[in-house]
């Protein structure tokens, strides 16, 4: 049977039958025949995938919202009273849809050897996961998986490392840009009412920032504590001795 792509490699296997016999595993102590192991890694691996699952889910909801909110924020640009909250607010909108679609990507990346093929031999190298096993012959495919049935330790480590895989691209892939799409959401919704608000009281930050310039100059304060200064001594010295000195004109 001819190969299904470039990176095949039958021949490989017809000179090593144990394509892992140097790798080590680390399900050899755990005893066979166990049932509480089979609903664990059963359990685990559905866990798995509803987690994918939702984080499709999720996704998929935000692409829907921020789609949505992104048009109608661009078709009401040129309402004066609400320009810069709803400019805010579809940049905002705009990095929520980006990072959805992110989200829901698929991973297909295989382990390769320096000449571009791809390497079995690899620690990553999983013959249950569609994105690696697509590229080598489906007789290559069927000896594998008959080499991981041989034993259950051998079941064990090759269920292991898919649960391995997936929750890596769950939590380093699909759950970090599900956030980054949700904080961009919620920050671009906060930013427009922060600008509305400023955009509605300016004049009251005007007159205050006026306020600040004027309490800030130093000829301001100069002049106060002249005041204050002749006050006090037209209060208490001049009334006592007017002739002082300090009272004279």
């Amino acid at each position: 049977m001819g190969h299904v792509t470039e990176h095949s490699r039958s021949e490989f296997i017809k000179k090593d039958h144990l394509i892992d016999a140097d790798k080590k595993n680390h399900f050899d102590i755990v005893p066979e025949d166990r049932t509480s192991v089979d609903n664990i890694l059963r359990v685990n691996h559905g866990n798995q995938m509803r987690l994918g699952l939702m984080a499709d889910a999720k996704a998929n909801i935000m692409i829907t919202v921020s789609s949505i909110v992104f048009s109608v924020t661009v078709a009401n640009m040129d309402n004066e009273l609400m320009k810069y909250p709803l400019y805010v607010f579809a940049f905002g909108c705009f990095f929520t849809l980006l990072f959805a679609i992110f989200a829901i990507i698929p991973k297909t990346k295989y382990p390769k050897t320096r000449t571009g093929e791809i390497d079995r031999k690899s620690p990553i190298f999983n013959p249950l996961f569609f994105g690696h096993f697509a590229h080598i012959d489906v007789d290559e495919y069927k000896e594998d998986y008959a080499h991981i049935l041989c034993t259950d330790d051998r079941i064990y480590d090759a269920l292991a490392g898919d649960i391995y895989g997936q929750g890596k691209v769950l939590a380093l892939s699909k759950y970090k840009y599900l956030k980054w799409s949700y904080n961009c959401f919620l920050g671009g919704m906060g930013a427009a009412i922060i600008v509305f608000i400023f955009q509605e009281t300016a004049s009251f930050w005007i007159e205050l920032g006026t306020w600040v310039v004027f309490l800030w100059d130093a000829s301001f304060w100069t002049e106060l504590g002249t005041s204050f200064w002749n006050a006090i001594v037209e209060s208490t010295i001049c009334k006592r001795a007017p002739h002082s000195q300090i009272c004279s004109p």
